[in-house]
């Protein structure tokens, strides 16, 4: 059955815009690269209703233009069924993490620094590295500064660069994540961490870590994290203290810094 000619010539114009080869979108959206070919010249009828979703999930596609693709990929009810729109959970999200009483930090996928509160900005600073929006939390990780301050820094490195590829796996064909790596090669030791971590089969919801501070000292924390339901992009992490006493440094720290 002959498919869309809308859809496909929309659908190869996304697909070259993300720099992806039809191989490489197959695997994003979980299909083959037969299908997105025919897909791409409208050689067979409009995609299921999970591919289509797939197929915008890999391309990025989102707001009004994520409508119009899944419209045109003969789903036109289908946005209207996936409430709240990311744009709404983002602010909500946003507000969850600004109304903490503990540090708290947003992000993607890639690990991309989207927002955090004015506690976990405090708690940055006491470790000499600020955090910066735009930037990513890997560039936290094998900060100079941040290394010496971290008992056992080369294991929960490895940790945290684990729970990475797994997070991001879906995303490891795009040129957004391709020029992330490029950039984060340059960091010291990551060429040597990368190549010896496998990504992490599960999510690791809680990792330990002791941050030693000047003043108080060391302080165990527990990096709590969650991944908004539905939406692999958005993460919230939360950094709690373990026990009375790291409770009262970091309230005491955190005071004077914010």
């Amino acid at each position: 059955m002959p498919g869309d000619a809308e859809f496909a010539a929309l659908l190869l114009a996304r697909r070259r815009a993300a720099g992806l080869s039809q191989a490489e979108l197959a695997e994003l959206a979980r299909c083959t690269r037969p299908y997105v070919s025919q897909l791409e010249r409208a050689a067979r009828s409009r995609p299921s209703r999970q591919v289509a979703l797939n197929l915008a999930d890999a391309l990025g596609v989102r707001g009004p233009e994520r409508s119009e693709f899944l419209s045109a990929a003969g789903w036109p009810e289908l946005e209207r069924s996936l409430s709240p729109e990311l744009g709404e959970v983002d602010a909500l999200a946003r507000r969850v993490v600004e109304g903490s009483r503990l540090p708290g930090v947003l992000h993607d996928s890639r690990w991309t620094i989207l927002f955090h509160n004015a506690l976990a900005g405090a708690l940055f600073g006491a470790l000499g590295e600020p955090l910066v929006p735009g930037r990513s939390l890997l560039d936290q990780v094998f900060s100079p500064r941040h290394r010496r301050r971290i008992p056992g820094w080369d294991a929960w490195a490895r940790s945290l660069l684990a729970q990475f590829k797994r997070d991001s796996a879906h995303l490891r064909h795009t040129p957004a994540q391709r020029a992330l790596l490029g950039e984060l090669r340059a960091l010291p030791d990551f060429p040597r961490l990368w190549a010896g971590v496998e990504a992490a089969p599960d999510v690791t919801p809680v990792m330990p870590v002791d941050f030693v501070l000047t003043p108080p000292g060391a302080v165990r924390l527990h990096i709590v994290r969650q991944q908004f339901v539905g939406l692999p992009e958005l993460w919230s992490v939360a950094f709690v203290p373990v026990g009375a006493e790291a409770e009262e440094m970091l309230a005491a720290l955190l005071g004077e810094r914010t």
